[in-house]
Parts: structure tokens; sequence; C-alpha cells
């Protein structure tokens, strides 16, 4: 995970395991936000319809549907105060 690679080609016969998808999703969810809250979310897209949708809406790209999984990175618009106040809360 010390480097960084733009993978265009994917063999759609072969598929990610559940233990590396997995791996891939911890390692995402450990990454810090600069407020300590980490107001993301990750979704894992495996329907081939929605799969189909996101394609036509990413400029055809074939990754979207050739790939294991699409991950979705969903950040939060805004923070509330009482969001921050429970977070402080659930660390100690």
């Amino acid at each position: 995970l010390n480097w960084r690679y733009a993978t265009k080609k994917f063999d759609s016969s072969k598929k990610v395991s559940e233990k590396d998808l997995n791996t891939l999703l911890d390692a995402a969810q450990l990454t810090a936000s600069s407020y300590g809250l980490q107001p993301y979310r990750f979704f894992v897209i495996e329907n081939s319809d929605i799969r189909s949708k996101l394609r036509k809406a990413s400029w055809d790209q074939p990754q979207i549907t050739d790939a294991s999984y699409v991950l979705v990175l969903a950040n939060k618009a805004k923070i509330t105060r009482q969001q921050n106040t429970m977070h402080k809360k659930e660390k100690n």
C-alpha cells in the first residue's frame, strides 16, 4: 500500500478475493481526515445493472464493468457539532 497505480484494463474473468477486498477497505477506513472524524463512507458496488449505469456516467470507461468491484467514496458535505461531540465521547 506504499505505492499508487492507475489500472486501465481488467481481466473480467478474474476476481479480487473477498479477503483482499476487506484488507483494502480496512486500510482505507484507517485513513485520517484533518478533523479526525473520518466523515466519509465507502460503498462496494457489485450489481451489474448499477455498474452499467455508472459506466455510462463515467465516459464509458470499461474499468467500471470489467473490474471485480467498484469502490465509491462518499464524503459528508457538512459535519454537525453533534457529530463532533459524539465522536469525542466515543474516543474516551
